[in-house]
């Protein structure tokens, strides 16, 4: 399995109704597993294996902030109404996971070799779990999300 943590990325939520909430994301994690699948036989001396299905999950961590701009719909109160009263489908999310970021110049990069822009691993992803902290009621909630790939997450270069 393979483990990745970062500290930047977004994810983007259609709330209905042509709201759309962007979820700017502090803190992530994401695993990458492939299930492993016997292909012994009798006549075999040893287990031998192949990769099976690959699969994505992990958590993104981001601020709520309540609002009363109902028309760009960046209020705590819409996405904890979606994330309270949505199911299926409908808790699907673009996700943009930010694995690096770099501005080239002559000082920094000698050798020019360093990839410019920003290399991100994205996608769409079904949100399971939601949990808040709420201890410190003067400032934003923070939100933890818990989801899982809806097919793969690609690497790009934006």
């Amino acid at each position: 399995m393979s483990v990745l943590v970062g500290s930047h990325g977004a994810a983007q939520l259609d709330l209905g109704g042509g709201l759309k909430y962007v979820a700017n994301i502090f803190s992530w994690d994401a695993s990458m597993k492939r299930n492993m699948l016997s292909r012994t036989t009798q006549a075999d001396d040893f287990e031998k294996n192949t990769g099976g299905l690959a699969g994505w999950s992990g958590s993104f961590s981001f601020k709520l902030q309540f609002s009363d701009d109902t028309s760009t719909a960046q209020s705590a109160w819409q996405m904890l109404d979606f994330a309270f009263t949505k199911t299926d489908d409908d808790l699907k999310a673009d996700l943009r996971l930010i694995l690096q970021s770099h501005k080239l110049t002559p000082d920094y990069d000698i050798f020019q070799t360093t990839v410019g822009g920003i290399i991100q691993l994205a996608g769409t992803i079904v949100i399971g779990d939601v949990s808040l902290d709420c201890t410190d009621p003067e400032q934003p909630i923070i939100a933890k999300a818990f989801w899982s790939g809806d097919g793969a997450l690609a690497l790009q270069r934006a």
